[in-house]
């Protein structure tokens, strides 16, 4: 008998919680960030940022600087003008300073470190290199800068008029992006509606806080002229090409380098100034040069997000029948840099009609500049916002008409039978059954007994609230602006050893690609699970890709490792067929075995066939190439690459969704929210791995507890962060964990080969409207209407004195 001949039912490793990869290293220490990179003669660089919202920049004397013992380089950005190109809005893009269409976009050609002016608090201004980390931050002390300061613009409203002062004075205003989208006929849909209503729907500023701060390191190595950059990025390719494109030295081999990344969660997708900053300063000083942010400068100088401000128009009839719906939507982008928000905020556009049948709808957008830290992409992308405007304007019509919360979603949600449902706004939701996952979550949460609860309660002057949502957060975006390749690309190979690499254009900020996708690749290709190496995050080892964000893994990467697997396994077949004299149709492969079914102690080993496919080409069928390697690109067929005449445009392709009901206690006199009880069903279709599921899925319920409850990032009048640190910055710890009950329902996305839909996201997107719709929900007897969250005690207190104010007799 050979060995490992097998005679038992395969087991399949898809849909089984395998023991992650991953753990090992991450729990003994041995994985390695890029923080951790340690060099030879290595440089470090520490950067002076703008005290000043807005100021311009008389001069920057660095003498001092330059003087102290070990400083190495300094440089403003006036040295920087002449050595690089500006900053890329997007890659390949044309800087035309206007671009005309449907969006149209006003750009600004920004470089590593503010020239003219400085446009924000944290913004780069000057940069110090020394041959200690220390010493270049010592050095930043010694700078001597003289700012002209400005009258900063913080309200996004107001820069709007034409009055206002100008972030760029070039500009026409302070709009940079102006977008519009509509579907159906808004006319008809309003002069048929027995009630419009309208509302302000407020989502505050926060952040991502990923435990990993960004880093940069660079070496560049004169004789080969190559420069290596390892990053703290989701995007190492794209990073590559925007490097070629503004260092402007075609001589340049460049390779990018994601190391482990410490949670992404859309902050490092994007192109920051110091990304560019730290190689240049490697080709300057021909030495390595490392670069590791603070936490301080992580507040200010990496992205914000949520900024936004809807006014909301609802078209219903009398028994809650959703007719039209207008939004009206200002987005405070901040400054102008290249990372993501213009791709967020359009996305908020085009989703705000959530789960329900809304087939009328038109959304006005605006993207404003203000003197505040760039607006960009952040865990549920755009559609956190949309969910949070649609699902309280789902509670306030409720309210209104006198209809139940969870009544009024079940008679407009789209039906299971109605999938793929074609959206207003062009994108055709994959599958889904609404009604079900909220009845399910309900019953998780007792529902019935809630509402009771809470009558006898009110009773005693306690005031117990419950709130209901459903969020659908779209994922795998594979058109939002040329930061997204549209495809996946995997390259597999068996080498002569028998053993599988699979390498692919995504990257893994803490998803468990390694085991999810050996999992894959394991069932696909029959290899053993420990046979099987995972490699990303490298632009010259890896087939190029736009790397990882949107969810798309479970969605485009996971299509892209099947379909590879199956060429791949078809060859590995058809060379063992001819090698055995056995039909391909008799043969199986698994634990890395092809084995005859008629005769399972009949077989070749992985490293048999591998062998004769490198090293006997004699032994080849005709017309077979040598070799066990695929490429595979994977574009996905459920979304449309061009938006029509009225924005319309199917840009992502699977719509994850999560019904959520929350119980809270709310206390009058301080504004105290405590959650008494937090319910989570969550579709993600078909499940990879249900262990990395849950942890992405309790992480982002956390996330999204944090957004509704606890984080904002406050500035002042002047411009002025009021907590850039984790003392005043709010973010929910193990204490704060509120009773979790989980379960999920699965109906599979029908457009990718393994039924899956994104997991990673969703959980972020339903928390704050469910938690304040729970609320609204506690305080309707006093009168309270809250708009906004974070719902902080002190907002909540403010709320519920002035309903008392505005009730009480003398008021």
């Amino acid at each position: 008998m050979v060995e490992g001949a097998v005679k038992t039912e395969k087991r399949r490793l898809v849909g089984t919680g395998v023991k992650l990869k991953e753990d090992l290293e991450a729990l003994t220490a041995a994985a390695r960030y890029t923080a951790d990179m340690k060099l030879p003669n290595m440089l470090y660089a520490a950067i002076y940022r703008s005290p000043h919202a807005h100021a311009r920049i008389v001069q920057v004397d660095l003498s001092r600087a330059l003087e102290l013992p070990g400083v190495v380089m300094g440089l403003t950005g006036k040295d920087i003008v002449d050595m690089v190109k500006p900053m890329a809005p997007f890659p390949f893009q044309s800087r035309d300073p206007f671009r005309v269409g449907n969006p149209t976009i006003q750009f600004f050609d920004h470089y590593f470190l503010a020239t003219d002016k400085a446009r924000f608090v944290g913004e780069a201004v000057a940069v110090i290199v020394a041959t200690h980390r220390y010493i270049a931050e010592d050095a930043l002390e010694l700078i001597e800068a003289e700012f002209d300061p400005l009258p900063p613009i913080t309200d996004p409203e107001a820069a709007m008029g034409e009055s206002s002062e100008r972030v760029y004075e070039p500009w026409r205003d302070n709009v940079m992006l102006r977008f519009h989208v509509e579907g159906g006929d808004l006319d008809k849909a309003f002069q048929e509606a027995d009630l419009v209503v309208k509302e302000r729907i407020k989502s505050t500023r926060f952040t991502g806080t990923p435990m990993e701060t960004r880093a940069v390191v660079a070496s560049y190595e004169v004789g080969t002229k190559q420069l290596t950059v390892w990053d703290a990025t989701q995007i190492p390719h794209l990073i590559n090409q925007l490097l070629h494109e503004t260092l402007n030295r075609p001589e340049l081999k460049i390779r990018v380098i994601a190391p482990r990344v410490g949670g992404g969660y859309g902050q490092k997708w994007g192109y920051y100034p110091e990304e560019g900053l730290i190689p240049l300063l490697s080709l300057l000083t021909q030495r390595p040069v490392k670069w590791v942010e603070t936490r301080s400068e992580h507040m200010v100088a990496t992205i914000h997000a949520r900024d936004q401000v809807h006014y909301v128009e609802m078209a219903v009839k009398k028994d809650g029948t959703i007719l039209g719906l207008r939004d009206r939507i200002i987005a405070d982008i901040g400054i102008a840099y290249p990372v993501g928000g213009l791709a967020a905020i359009v996305t908020t556009a085009m989703f705000v009609p959530g789960a329900y049948k809304i087939q009328n709808y038109a959304a006005q957008l605006y993207g404003v500049v203000t003197n505040k830290t760039p607006f960009g992409p952040h865990r549920g992308f755009g559609k956190a916002e949309a969910c949070y405007t649609i699902e309280r304007m789902m509670d306030i019509i409720a309210h209104r008409l006198g209809i139940g919360p969870a009544e009024i979603r079940f008679r407009n949600f789209i039906q299971p039978e109605e999938f793929p449902y074609l959206c207003a706004t062009g994108s055709r939701y994959d599958s889904g059954n609404y009604p079900a996952a909220l009845q399910k979550a309900m019953d998780l949460a007792d529902y019935s007994y809630w509402r009771r609860e809470q009558e006898r309660l009110r009773k005693e002057g306690r005031y117990l609230g419950i709130g209901v949502a459903l969020v659908v957060e779209p994922s795998s975006s594979t058109r939002m602006g040329s930061y997204n390749a549209g495809y996946y690309s995997v390259t597999m190979r068996i080498d002569p050893s028998g053993k599988v690499y699979v390498l692919t254009g995504g990257n893994d900020e803490g998803q468990g690609h390694r085991t999810t996708i050996s999992q894959l690749t394991a069932d696909e290709l029959g290899a053993a699970f420990d046979d099987i190496t995972v490699l990303e995050g490298d632009s010259l080892l890896t087939p190029y890709g736009s790397g990882s964000y949107s969810s798309r893994f479970a969605v485009v990467g996971s299509s892209a490792v099947i379909m590879a697997a199956r060429q791949l396994k078809e060859k590995v077949l058809r060379l063992a067929s001819h090698l055995l004299g056995e039909p391909q149709d008799n043969l199986e492969v698994y634990q890395g075995r092809v084995y005859s079914l008629p005769r399972p102690d009949e077989g070749l080993t992985f490293r048999d066939i591998a062998r004769v496919a490198y090293m006997s080409l004699y032994r080849l069928p005709p017309g077979m190439e040598p070799g066990l390697e695929v490429t595979y690109h994977h574009r996905d067929p459920n979304v449309t690459y061009q938006a029509d005449e009225h924005g319309r445009v199917g840009m992502f392709s699977s719509f994850p969704y999560d019904a959520d009901v929350a119980v809270v206690e709310v206390d009058v006199d301080t504004g105290k929210v405590k959650v008494l009880k937090y319910v989570s069903v969550h579709d993600c279709g078909n499940v990879i791995n249900p262990v990395v599921v849950e942890g992405q899925h309790v992480g982002a319920l956390l996330h999204g507890i944090g957004g509704a409850l606890y984080e904002e990032i406050i500035y002042d009048e002047n411009g002025q962060p009021l907590n850039a640190n984790f003392k005043d910055y709010l973010v929910p710890t193990a204490q704060e964990v509120p009773p979790l009950t989980l379960s999920e329902i699965v109906t599979p996305n029908p457009f990718n080969p393994g039924g899956f839909k994104g997991a990673g996201e969703t959980g972020t997107v339903g928390p704050p409207p469910t938690l304040a719709n729970a609320v609204d929900d506690a305080l309707r007897p006093l009168g309270v209407e809250l708009r906004q969250v974070p719902l902080r005690p002190d907002y909540i207190w403010q709320e519920i004195r002035r309903a008392r104010l505005k009730s009480s007799p003398v008021g």
